[in-house]
């Protein structure tokens, strides 16, 4: 079921606009040898760049499905298969067999989980590589071998350059360290797994790392210039924004319109079951569920302290850790019969709130690659110059994915901040616009237009622009 709710009609519904193009134009010159990037997508806020670690890992699915970009949403799905199989044998082996199976159980009818492994883009696998993060960090707490301590750094270095939020595991590792640390009679292990993570930390940031240092630390600058800002931090009341934060979790989880009173009735709920089990039962938690319940509700507390908006994607760090401790939760109770009336009224609720959001299903898709592909064959026997430019009008569009399908077609435009006077602009209106005297940077910059040409690619016109002299 996982695999059918993953490729079902994949190409059809695939978006692929304009930071899908982009981000198949920087693998498509990894994979020609041509360009090997030591940073990644550039963030949402203060132009604060990812590492390159994505591009890197989605490289080899291009090439594979001949440079047609549904390759990489192949690519996205079958690394949340995989990552859901390891996860479920790991849960298995650390927990139990029901644990991992209600686990994996709601990894597959996720309609979020779901939607992220059907296209591509760098915070759709986050949810697997923080969990992982922590399984790690926890087994390296555990065990104290080097192994599991190197794999922990490296999980979190991928973590954070898949998206910055993942930033926010440092809150629970740093806290459960410390504690460990104060209860250990000696800091020798303690020592040596903290130099074991961060020699793998530091080993897959490297490229992010000689960016920097080669660049004047801009990195670096920006993302301390957007924390000691007011972009990053709300102004509006604290409490407004954490009961906020709390009930759109529950949103993209239940696919229902959680209200914030509900939301922290939800939350008090789960609260009270585990101080109950806990303090009454005095029942004994893994350390496993532990570290995921922890991480949980620091990540909700920390995240309530940003201006942004709550998109699906901002909560892929806690996504697996919720439903870990839910479905170890179900396992504890007792007794048994009561138990299987729960975990089989968890299951068909859980299923009656997400399937009827499976679109693909029941609906046609837009076929996003192939209408790029159809704009960007519209110019062929319209270029006449190596030095052109496009752009989209408004400037709320994007052209990345027709640029993508121009350079598989031998027509590669100049990049898109490139100050240098093009030939030819080729101007792509969304809407009723002005190409000849918009004041968009390139065409403001565009000397003595004259518009010679303009067709349609349904419902978006695009124009030809040339220099007067001309």
């Amino acid at each position: 079921m996982a695999i059918f709710l993953r490729f079902y009609k994949i190409e059809e519904f695939i978006t692929f606009l304009g930071d899908q193009g982009r981000d198949a134009l920087i693998i498509k010159r990894i994979v020609d040898f041509e360009h090997f990037p030591a940073i990644g997508a550039p963030s949402s806020v203060g132009q604060i760049f990812l590492g390159p670690f994505y591009y890197y890992l989605m490289a080899p699915f291009l090439p594979l499905f001949n440079y047609n970009p549904v390759g990489l949403a192949i690519g996205v799905a079958c690394y949340s298969l995989f990552f859901m199989l390891i996860i479920f044998l790991l849960i298995k082996k650390e927990l139990d067999f029901l644990s991992a199976l209600i686990l994996i159980f709601f990894m597959t009818f996720s309609f979020t989980l779901i939607d992220f492994s059907r296209y591509s883009w760098n915070p759709n696998l986050v949810p697997y590589f923080s969990f992982l993060t922590l399984f790690f960090f926890y087994k390296s707490l555990q065990t104290r071998k080097k192994f599991f301590s190197f794999l922990f750094g490296c999980f979190l270095a991928f973590s954070i350059q898949l998206h910055y939020l993942a930033l926010a595991l440092f809150l629970p590792i740093i806290i459960f360290y410390i504690i460990r640390l104060h209860q250990a009679k000696t800091s020798k292990y303690y020592l040596n797994v903290f130099i074991s993570a961060l020699t793998g930390f530091i080993l897959i940031s490297s490229p992010l790392i000689i960016f920097d240092l080669k660049h004047q630390f801009i990195n670096s600058k920006n993302f301390f210039n957007i924390f000691t800002g007011d972009k990053l931090v709300g102004k509006t009341p604290f409490i407004e924004r954490l009961l906020d934060t709390n009930a759109a979790f529950y949103q993209h989880i239940l696919q229902l319109p959680i209200n914030q009173l509900l939301g922290v009735v939800i939350t008090l709920v789960y609260l009270a079951i585990w101080i109950w089990l806990t303090k009454i039962k005095r029942k004994n938690i893994p350390f496993l569920i532990i570290v995921n319940i922890t991480n949980f509700f620091l990540y909700i507390f920390t995240f309530s302290l940003l201006n942004s908006f709550r998109y699906p994607h901002y909560y892929g760090v806690i996504y697996l850790s919720f439903f870990l401790t839910v479905a170890y939760l179900l396992t504890i109770i007792q007794p048994k019969k009561v138990q299987k009336l729960l975990v089989l009224t968890v299951i068909l609720l859980f299923l009656g709130v997400n399937v009827p959001h499976y679109y693909f299903l029941v609906k046609e898709g837009s076929r996003q690659i192939a209408r790029a592909k159809r704009f960007a064959d519209s110019f062929n026997g319209k270029i006449d110059s190596s030095k052109f430019q496009i752009v989209a009008l408004p400037s709320t569009e994007t052209d990345g994915h027709v640029r993508y399908f121009l350079e598989l077609n031998g027509h590669r435009p100049l990049p898109y901040e490139s100050s240098q006077q093009p030939d030819e602009l080729f101007v792509l209106c969304y809407a009723s616009c002005s190409p000849d005297n918009d004041g968009q940077w390139q065409i403001a910059a565009f000397i003595d237009k004259k518009i010679i040409k303009e067709w349609q690619v349904e419902n978006v016109t695009i124009y030809k622009v040339i220099h007067k002299k001309k």
